[in-house]
């Protein structure tokens, strides 16, 4: 074996505890310390570690004899199929040398990227392929990547190359095989995005020339518990409104105001959102991996409760239950995106849920 994940929740966190996943991980990749090469080395750890991460990173390094350690810490992370961010919890991936990038010039290989950032990249200068959400669940994305701060903003410390990462990104590049990049939304969109033709205030009234109701497909009355956002689509993003009132006359109350010539549609919470979309996420692993089940997945995903989050663990569970014979790392920040080299192709959503399934690259 040239691989392994450990994920251990503790009463405590302490460096002896994480020390002992790292320990673990390595035994159970089968590598020897001082004979096999360790490629890759992924740390997360729940906010307990934050304190402590730089020693976690320093450990890592020793005990792996790898530089390349990535990570830090995100608001949760799935163990034994559920969903932890109130206790301590750490996940540790140790990859051999087959999953090494470097010294690789001029040959071709896929790869998977993972990215934690403390800010949102659509607001920098990315190119960003849609404002449009992408209708299929299979994407053509070679990069997951996950909001990952703290409650009120807080920073929480992120890894970069055995160490504190001092900019707001640190990313890994694994070599892998046949990766297959699987997207959720959670939600539904009832119409295309259309364009805003009048609004006063807080009231849309009138969008492609009919009733802001009528031309957005809007529900006779509100959902719930959920309700219904408005999503209003700009050049390098989106943002979101809640929708306050429906009234008789099609126009719609909202809590933020909308201005004329903006993009806007209508979405609502999907019901069982997961499950709808794991049959099709199963046809295409057949297809991809020759009707053998995957031998690693990665699982990125919102972790806020809101309005347009997966709304409950059991959509977690599902993603696993669904794929029982991979071995599986999942973290959930505050919103995950995908890109495709440079290019953002999904903006960051905290109900975004999101899997890369991959097998070595000697696989």
């Amino acid at each position: 074996m040239s691989h392994a994940i450990c994920v251990r929740r503790f009463e405590i966190a302490t460096l002896d505890n994480a020390s002992s996943v790292i320990d673990e991980a390595l035994a159970n990749a089968g590598l020897r310390r001082h004979s096999d090469y360790v490629s890759r080395v992924w740390v997360l750890c729940t906010p307990h570690f934050a304190q402590l991460m730089h020693e976690v990173a320093q450990a890592a390094v020793a005990k792996t004899q790898c530089m390349n350690v990535w990570g830090g810490c995100v608001s949760g992370l799935v163990v034994d199929g559920t969903v932890t961010g109130n206790e301590p919890a750490i996940a540790v991936a140790v990859f051999g040398h087959a999953f090494e990038t470097a010294g690789q010039e001029g040959e071709t290989f896929d790869s998977v990227r993972l990215q934690l950032c403390e800010q949102d990249p659509s607001t920098h200068s990315v190119d960003f392929a849609h404002v449009n959400e992408p209708g299929a669940v299979v994407l053509n994305a070679d990069c997951l990547g996950m909001l990952s701060y703290g409650a009120n903003y807080a920073k929480m410390p992120r890894v970069h190359h055995g160490r504190l990462a001092g900019d707001a990104t640190a990313e890994m590049v694994l070599k892998v095989s046949k990766p297959l990049v699987l997207n959720s939304e959670g939600l539904e969109f009832l119409t295309g995005p259309q364009r805003v033709d009048e609004s006063n205030g807080l009231f849309l009234i009138q969008v492609d020339g009919l009733p802001a109701a009528q031309a957005l497909q809007c529900p006779a009355e509100q959902t719930k518990p959920v309700g219904l956002r408005l999503q209003v689509c700009h050049d390098h993003g989106e943002s979101w409104i809640p929708v306050m009132d429906i009234h008789a006359d099609g126009t719609l109350g909202l809590a933020a105001p909308v201005v004329k010539g903006q993009l806007v549609r209508l979405a609502r919470r999907t019901t069982q959102a997961i499950e709808q979309d794991i049959p099709a996420w199963q046809t295409a692993a057949a297809i991809r991996f020759d009707h053998r089940p995957p031998a690693i997945g990665v699982l990125f995903a919102g972790f806020e409760r809101s309005a347009l989050c997966h709304e409950t663990d059991r959509d977690i569970s599902a993603v696993l239950n669904a794929f029982p014979d991979t071995l599986w790392i999942g973290a959930l920040g505050q919103a995950a995106w995908l890109s495709e080299g440079a290019t953002l192709l999904t903006p960051p959503r905290n109900n975004r849920l999101s899997i890369c399934l991959f097998d070595p690259a000697h696989v």
